[in-house]
């Protein structure tokens, strides 16, 4: 199969300025006695070499910082590399920020026509997907209003929109995914996949590890701008977490000079730096009874008491209920915990309220963390510490296997006889 792109020792280095003078009198000050800024090499990519062949979907994932969409940018052309090469066959487009290149003061028609200009298509090109691009983005009533008057919504929705029909060889996609409500979302992951499906190239990158996994044939872990690992989507997520353990540990290590915190627990494990901490996990039945155990479909609520330890301000959090073989059956995430309940106390508490856990019989674990807002390390995560047992007054169905509880009705067509029922 032909290479579609192949990155060869590619690295980007900026030069950041520091103690930068303030004002025009300073720097003529500075200037007549000698006196100079100071610049600093930060090195964002660091030999960084792989190679995607056509019709492959790659996936790009690290903590914020890693170097991920300088990266995609140098993919794309924006921007060169300070050395290596990078060679690409066919057409490559990217969507790198949502809306840019939309004008505000434009209308959606008008702006349409200016991303395909700048995207190197004739105004016939453009004519014949404009009327694709405006369906899709649902703004067939707006599409000559100016942008200005668009809710964020609409204004993503033109600009996935207009990026996706321009039909490239090679797509690149920075967090992009998250775009308008659950509904368009869906929509845009659809067409994705019917652009993978016309053996076109695709690289994503992307926080939601689901999206990851539905997509991706293979995925390359960027740590500190270098190539950690470039693997099947399990084993890079595998090398990712092992990446966030460490970078805890060495935050733990540095922040308690070089004695980390001995931490016991009775079931699963536990790891962070404790900067911000979990110091309880309580379960509720619909009774409002603590307890480890909860009949199939009944409510549950999780309370979680925490403490957080200057300067820490604001928390990432994120709640998960996972099956004994460790398979995910919910996960729930808040990325500013300040921004949801205010500003944070010392110490507080969170509750989360599960109206109905049709989960079938067994073993299961809640499992809570919480991270720094970039989701760079761990303050502290409980790893299945906290075990839920579920139970059902009927049973395990028989014949059912997975995770949710639901009994199945049959209907059967057997010659010119139907009949119908449920087993057992």
């Amino acid at each position: 199969m032909r290479e579609a792109l192949k990155v060869e020792a590619v690295s980007k280095c900026f030069k950041v300025q520091r103690d930068r003078p303030t004002s025009i009198k300073e720097s003529v000050v500075r200037y007549l006695t000698g006196h100079r800024y100071g610049r600093e090499m930060f090195w964002a990519l660091r030999d960084v070499s792989f190679s995607l062949e056509q019709g492959q979907v790659l996936g790009i994932i690290g903590h914020n910082g890693a170097g991920k969409s300088t990266l995609l940018r140098l993919l794309c052309g924006v921007g060169r590399p300070s050395c290596g090469r990078i060679c690409s066959n066919g057409y490559v487009s990217g969507l790198l920020e949502l809306g840019s290149g939309l004008h505000l003061e434009m209308t959606g028609r008008e702006n349409i026509m200016t991303v395909g200009i700048l995207n190197g298509l004739t105004r016939r090109q453009i004519l014949a997907q404009q009327d694709g691009i405006i369906s899709f983005a649902e703004l067939e009533k707006f599409i000559d209003q100016p942008l200005r008057t668009y809710s964020s919504g609409m204004y993503l929705r033109l600009a996935f929109s207009t990026a996706i029909h321009f039909d490239p060889d090679v797509l690149m996609i920075d967090e992009v995914l998250a775009v308008g409500d659950s509904r368009f979302q869906q929509k845009c992951l659809d067409r994705l996949n019917a652009f993978r499906r016309t053996g076109k190239t695709l690289v994503l990158v992307s926080h939601s590890t689901d999206q990851i996994r539905s997509l991706c044939d293979e995925v390359l872990v960027l740590e500190e701008g270098r190539v950690a690992t470039q693997s099947d989507p399990e084993s890079a997520f595998e090398c990712f977490n092992d990446l966030m353990r460490q970078r805890s540990e060495r935050r733990a290590a540095e922040l308690s000079g070089g004695n980390p915190p001995d931490i016991t627990v009775e079931h699963g494990s536990r790891l962070g730096t404790q900067e911000a901490s979990i110091s309880a996990v309580r379960l509720y039945d619909d009774q409002g009874r603590v307890t480890d155990r909860l009949l199939s479909g009944g409510s549950l609520k999780i309370e979680l008491d925490y403490q957080v330890a200057a300067p820490v301000n604001d928390m990432a959090l994120i709640l998960g209920v996972y099956s004994e073989a460790s398979v995910k059956c919910l996960e729930a995430s808040i990325a500013s915990v300040r921004g949801f309940i205010g500003s944070l106390a010392e110490r507080g508490r969170l509750t989360c309220n599960l109206p109905k856990l049709p989960l079938l019989d067994g073993r299961y674990y809640v499992d809570v963390g919480l991270y720094p807002t970039d989701w760079s390390y761990l303050y502290d995560y409980h790893w299945h510490m906290h075990v839920l047992h579920i139970e059902s007054q009927a049973g395990m169905p028989p014949g059912v296997s997975g995770v949710i509880s639901v009994k199945p009705a049959w209907s059967i067509m057997n010659g010119t006889e139907r009949s119908s029922g449920s087993i057992g």
